[in-house]
């Protein structure tokens, strides 16, 4: 299943499921539990009779009346955790700490707060200079993990998304303390464009994944790069915290960051940021700074 979550002007979200018969999304906001119940590990006679609906064209299925709708956060539901990895690419892990030979990644968490209900922006905190990109394979859980093994972690995954894990270097590295600061800023945490049910992504270490700024590609690399299958890294979070269903695991980004580069290059206001994947599709972001956003939304 491909899914499509969207917002409307009163802020309440509108769920699309994608008919590749028809070409379109259809409005099921009203089957939302349906949908979550059938994605599970559990829900496997649900989920034939939905893909058997799916397959026929669902004959009775609305489309998606997109009037005042914005793209929104790729997630069904609402996380408890974000768990973010890093240093996961020896290109990345060079150009952040000089060493390519990482045999572990780094383990962060990103705030709930910062997840995106609108993807059309990326928020430049007022007075921040060092606004960076990472664009980055997000893993949505369906099952309880707990000290899971690479094949039960395998078997919890429910599907995949991209996260860009924006940071604002200078909150993450230079005001003391740990990561978490420079990483959960409103909007640091935008999922999309829409959700993919591991079913239609049979290996997903094999996926490419790419941003842009202003057209000029970045990052450009195969989630076969990773220092480890996406499944272990899944796994490997559950030895240090216990996943629930709806929780995420952002696999690391790949080397071409802005603060690698030399001299560093940042994000600008009025930059776009593209970033996207083979199998998931793309998400197109302007940056905006927050005190002007706000101005423009009071007129």
């Amino acid at each position: 299943m491909r899914l499509q979550y969207y917002v409307d002007e009163e802020g309440e979200s509108v769920i699309g499921l994608w008919i590749p018969k028809r070409r379109e999304f259809i409005d099921v906001t009203a089957q939302d539990e349906q949908l979550w119940a059938a994605m599970l590990p559990d829900g496997k006679k649900l989920r034939k009779e939905i893909e058997t609906w799916i397959a026929k064209g669902a004959p009775d299925g609305v489309a998606v009346d997109m009037k005042g709708l914005v793209v929104s956060s790729a997630l069904h539901v609402q996380p408890n955790t974000i768990a973010c990895l890093g240093k996961c690419y020896a290109a990345h892990a060079q150009e952040f700490s000089g060493d390519s030979q990482v045999s572990e990644p780094s383990l962060f968490l990103k705030a709930t707060s910062a997840i995106s209900s609108d993807l059309s922006y990326v928020l430049n905190p007022d007075g921040a200079t060092k606004l960076d990109y990472e664009v980055e394979l997000a893993v949505i859980i369906g099952d309880t993990l707990h000290r899971a093994s690479e094949a039960e972690a395998r078997r919890a995954i429910l599907g995949y998304t991209l996260m860009c894990d924006y940071s604002e270097r200078s909150y993450q590295l230079e005001h003391g303390g740990q990561w978490t600061k420079g990483k959960s800023y409103d909007t640091f945490a935008p999922f999309g464009p829409i959700l993919v049910t591991k079913d239609e992504i049979h290996d997903p270490d094999h996926l490419q994944l790419q941003l842009k700024v202003n057209g000029e590609v970045r990052q450009s690399a195969s989630t076969s790069e990773l220092i480890m299958p996406v499944a272990a890294l899944v796994a490997y979070v559950s030895q240090y915290i216990t996943l629930n269903p709806g929780d995420v695991v952002s696999t690391g980004t790949p080397g071409g960051v802005g603060m690698g580069m030399t001299p560093p290059r940042y994000l600008k206001l009025g930059d776009i940021v593209e970033f996207s994947c083979n199998a998931i599709g793309a998400v197109s972001q302007t940056v905006e700074q927050e005190a002007e956003l706000q101005d423009q939304m009071r007129q």
